[in-house]
């Protein structure tokens, strides 16, 4: 989208006023330098007339080219919601991990539930040899559940 032609003339003569005043500053500079030191100036100052101009080239060219904003179809899907879990699920969960890994978890917590749940008293699950502090084996709440089930 361009500027309005209005505005395009103002900058246009703001940039021819300020060209003639560096015009009007570089003119008795360049009088007062000696004769022998004249071509190195104006090479000096056309350099710098130059780089400006490159940079400001480049910078229109990197404008050009630079990449517009991704399509819907270019952007990645959004991730897939997490799975909600029930609460009461992950409690139990929790419970049983909990109680793998502390005998006085599982005595405390997990067995007078086991024992609610079953109505009827079920077979006390051994402590381990090896590892007294843990609570039961996987394998052993595993029979434990079962047991309960089949009860109900």
């Amino acid at each position: 989208m361009s500027a309005p032609p209005r505005r395009w003339a103002r900058r246009l003569a703001g940039r021819a006023v300020i060209i003639a005043v560096l015009a009007l500053v570089a003119l008795p500079l360049y009088l007062t330098i000696s004769p022998g030191w004249r071509p190195a100036a104006v090479r000096l100052a056309c350099a710098v007339a130059l780089a400006l101009g490159c940079a400001r080239a480049r910078r229109w060219a990197r404008d050009a080219v630079a990449p517009d904003a991704p399509s819907a179809f270019d952007t990645p899907p959004p991730p897939p919601p997490g799975v909600q879990l029930d609460a009461a699920f992950v409690r139990l969960r929790d419970d049983l991990v909990a109680s793998a890994r502390s005998r006085r978890y599982f005595d405390i917590v997990l067995w007078p539930r086991l024992t609610a749940l079953a109505g009827s008293p079920l077979p006390r699950p051994a402590a381990r040899r090896v590892l007294p502090r843990r609570g039961p084996s996987w394998h052993t709440l595993e029979e434990l559940v079962a047991e309960i089930e089949r009860r109900s």
